[in-house]
């Protein structure tokens, strides 16, 4: 979902950028290339014929095979700069100010103003986000993280117990990612012996956050003020589920606060930061919403990649069983982020005017960042279209592994990347690792499986496949 930026976000942008090296002057800037589109809808009508907004990442990698690695579209009344080139997309990050904007989809932003919605990291702007993120930054991406990985391993225990009953994969997945969430919260002892008290909570939980992502992709192509407006059955189902998800998740998080917490858990760490009850109900409530599409799905094309790919998996399983601290598990997630990131755009609106290889790009302009046709660019990747987990070795034949790791960004880069990065890479990567420790996984699905937006990419058909007990 694309938005203009609001008035207040644009009295937030005062923090000036140096400008950035200039191959031409000011005065005589290149003109951005743009696809030929209609009055008023631009590239709709492109953009509906190529498949809709769940097929928009192809609908951009075809524009940038076209147009190149920066172009201009206006997709309805939407206009947005696309940016392919990892240094072009670097220089935009390194250019993002103090306080960085991103994009919110706009149901969202109606449903905070209707009920009057203060949210957590996300939603947050201006010095009230740099101060809690500044905070949140030392709980979650700086020193020891031995309680995080112990919680991620409380979790996925359960997972490797269920996933041989399960039938509905993308369910059980849903339910783990959210499990580790609450062990995070809690920390792993505590949630060994609490789990089953949240259950009841975590499975409607894990229901409705699901929901709140389909709903909000159904209003990609309307106007969310107008379908609140107009009552449109589309809009209220949207507006129930995320009063169902915030009301549940405020809930949990509120009835494990006023139980004896233990050091070891996220909450506990929080209030030694001196973090309002109030606050940490925000921010938290937001991070459990956010884990459970993101990590479920991620975790669902990982074991999709694995499966499809039986002498990777062996390789993984004779590499785990002779080295523990093999570098498999953490290259085989990035090579799969890499060919199906969750998040497929990242989006800035730069606070001041900046120039990137002679193109201007006026401050406030909405940048798409496209990381899933930099992620398969051949420029920077050989055979991109393949699964090749070895390819991030250091030492692997010739490529350029630094440009590998600027041309693929799945958590994005810079003072707003995400503050759950820490959590997702060791979770997807200890769940990985048990998996094919306990399982030889094996894909029944016989048809190729696509790509799909619904607000993150999801597979274009439910993965099936068979845990036999190794």
């Amino acid at each position: 979902m694309i938005r203009r930026l609001t008035a207040k976000q644009h009295c937030l942008q005062q923090q000036r950028a140096p400008q950035l090296p200039q191959r031409r002057t000011v005065e005589n800037h290149r003109e951005i290339p743009t696809p030929k589109g209609l009055p008023l809808i631009g590239t709709t009508l492109s953009l509906l014929a190529s498949g809709s907004t769940p097929k928009l990442h192809e609908y951009v990698d075809k524009r940038h095979k076209e147009l190149g690695p920066i172009f201009r579209d206006k997709i309805g009344p939407i206009s947005a700069v696309f940016i392919s080139n990892p240094d072009y997309i670097r220089a935009v990050f390194k250019h993002e100010g103090k306080y960085p904007v991103h994009i919110l989809p706009e149901p969202w932003i109606v449903y905070n103003k209707i009920h009057g919605c203060s949210r957590g990291l996300f939603f947050m702007d201006g010095e009230e986000w740099l101060v809690t993120r500044k905070k949140m930054n030392t709980l979650l991406l700086k020193g020891d993280f031995q309680w995080l990985e112990n919680s991620c391993k409380a979790a996925t225990d359960d997972l490797i117990k269920e996933v041989r009953q399960s039938s509905n994969l993308e369910e059980l997945l849903y339910k783990w990612s959210l499990d580790v969430m609450i062990s995070i919260l809690v920390g792993a002892q505590k949630f060994r012996k609490t789990k089953e008290s949240h259950r009841t909570e975590l499975q409607h939980l894990a229901r409705t956050v699901h929901l709140i992502f389909n709903t909000t992709s159904k209003l990609q192509l309307i106007p969310a003020t107008l379908a609140y407006k107009l009552g449109l059955t589309r809009w209220k189902m949207f507006e129930n589920s995320v009063d169902v998800a915030l009301n549940t998740a405020k809930t949990l998080v509120n009835k494990i606060l006023n139980e004896p917490l233990e050091k070891d858990g996220l909450l506990s760490k929080m209030l030694q930061e001196q973090i309002e009850k109030d606050l940490i109900t925000r921010i938290v409530t937001d991070l459990v919403l956010a884990a459970g599409d993101t990590t479920a799905y991620s975790m669902e094309w990982i074991l999709y990649l694995v499966s499809k790919h039986p002498k990777i998996q062996t390789q993984l399983y004779n590499e785990l069983q002779t080295n523990p601290n093999t570098p498999l598990p953490k290259n085989i997630v990035r090579e799969s982020l890499r060919l199906y990131p969750v998040a497929p755009f990242l989006t800035r609106f730069p606070p001041e005017d900046i120039n990137i290889d002679g193109y201007k790009i006026s401050k406030n302009t909405l940048v798409i960042f496209s990381i899933y046709t930099s992620g398969r660019d051949t420029k920077y990747f050989e055979n991109p279209s393949e699964f090749q987990p070895d390819r991030w070795l250091r030492d692997h034949r010739n490529v350029n592994h630094k440009q590998m790791i600027q041309a693929t960004v799945p958590f994005a880069i810079g003072a707003r990347s995400c503050i759950g990065r820490k959590i997702a890479e060791t979770q997807l990567q200890l769940a990985l690792s048990e998996l094919v420790r306990t399982f030889s996984i094996s894909l029944e699905n016989k048809e190729n499986i696509e790509v799909v937006l619904k607000m993150v990419a999801v597979p274009s058909k439910p993965v099936k496949l068979e845990f036999i007990a190794r």
